[in-house]
């Protein structure tokens, strides 16, 4: 191909995208205010979890990383039967890292087994099931991938927008997140009472949550050139570009490698094909960072995404497994301290020789019967 003819698709691409992006925009602003069900669509089979009376794709309104509105996708499951008196109580869905890309969002690509089990645990105890794809991620624009505001806006307007899908739905509501989910289960906890106070929300449930950002840093050494490279900070490096446009440019992280990853992250390989692709490579194959340009991104992760310790509305329940090399768990212990210090009533299990993907499972019994209680139930 030709120069001129490249640089023909590259803005026939570009403008394409930004016509996309305006569309939704001016859906979003017809809509009004958060949680308007934009569109509906009936899921595949495929992507259908077990026992579900029904399966939709949600297209909704929510408040965007930077205060706008702005469409969000995400799924509704409803357990069969006749709901019971008041509605089915509803669990909003947070879940963990798959990717930024828009084909590896959880209502296009499906879900990992372990979160199938989890949540068809859920239907099978009496809860219709709302889960975002958070913004951008399967709608224009780049996910603000640990924007935790973005993240809770996009779980609490699901709720809204469920409700009206489907008028078998309660008031009553709960957040269960994992690992990226699980950081946004506890900003949804932390700016639920205020955003949504018409709903019935009755508690947190966040297993290995990301946080205490310098802590973890100073743990994972994720710039240290010979040290393993670190997939994720593809992602985080996407993400802070998502959310500081204008201001944050990751170029300046990246060797030539790193941005051929990142090119690949933020168009169409989801995270573990990243995950693949760094196998066996150093820190200083991906990333070429200074003391200076390391701060700079530390603290933006700490303004975005650092856990609100405040005193939330309704119980937590935080879980940590003490083996998990993906979360730093010191760091989980810390959070847990200042939110209990703060007055939360809060519950927090380790579980021993519990990993990262293992925590869920590990924790599934006590996490069902904790909510059953805040439902009374």
């Amino acid at each position: 191909m030709n120069n001129l003819g490249k640089v023909g698709r590259i803005a026939g691409a570009i403008l394409l995208a930004a016509v996309l992006a305006a569309g939704m925009a001016t859906t979003a602003d017809a809509h009004g205010k958060p949680g308007k069900v934009v569109k509906i669509e009936r899921l595949p089979e495929s992507l259908r979890l077990p026992g579900a009376a029904k399966a939709q794709r949600l297209h909704y309104t929510s408040t965007g990383f930077d205060g706008r509105l702005t469409v969000v996708s995400g799924a509704l499951f409803v357990p069969p039967g006749k709901a019971p008196k008041g509605g089915w109580p509803v669990l909003s869905w947070a879940h963990g890292t798959v990717g930024i890309a828009d084909n590896c969002a959880n209502s296009i690509s499906g879900r990992s087994q372990r979160d199938i089990d989890y949540l068809t645990s859920w239907l099978a105890a009496g809860y219709a099931i709302a889960a975002s794809d958070y913004e951008g991620f399967g709608t224009p624009g780049t996910h603000p991938y640990l924007n935790g505001k973005s993240e809770a806006y996009g779980v609490i307007d699901i709720v809204r927008a469920a409700r009206q899908a489907d008028r078998s739905l309660s008031r009553k509501w709960i957040v269960s997140g994992q690992s990226q989910g699980a950081q946004a289960a506890l900003f949804t906890g932390a700016l639920q009472d205020k955003y949504a106070p018409e709903l019935d929300y009755r508690g947190t449930i966040s297993t290995a949550p990301i946080s205490q950002w310098q802590m973890t840093f100073d743990a994972v050494k994720p710039f240290v050139p010979d040290t393993p490279a670190n997939p994720f900070v593809i992602l985080i490096l996407a993400g802070t570009k998502a959310s500081h446009p204008l201001t944050f440019n990751p170029d300046v992280y990246l060797t030539a490698y790193g941005k051929s990853l990142y090119q690949k992250a933020i168009t169409t390989e989801c995270y573990t094909a990243i995950a693949q692709l760094a196998v066996g490579k150093k820190s200083q194959d991906l990333y070429s960072v200074d003391a200076a340009e390391a701060d700079r991104l530390l603290d933006l992760l700490i303004a975005d995404g650092e856990i609100p310790i405040k005193q939330h509305e309704q119980p937590i329940f935080l879980a940590q497994g003490t083996a998990d090399t993906v979360v730093f768990g010191p760091a989980t212990t810390v959070t847990a301290g200042q939110l209990g210090a703060v007055g939360n009533e809060l519950t927090y299990r380790t579980y021993p020789g519990v990993d990262h993907n293992g925590l869920m499972a590990a924790a599934k019994a006590e996490i069902l019967e904790w909510a059953g209680d805040r439902f009374g139930r």
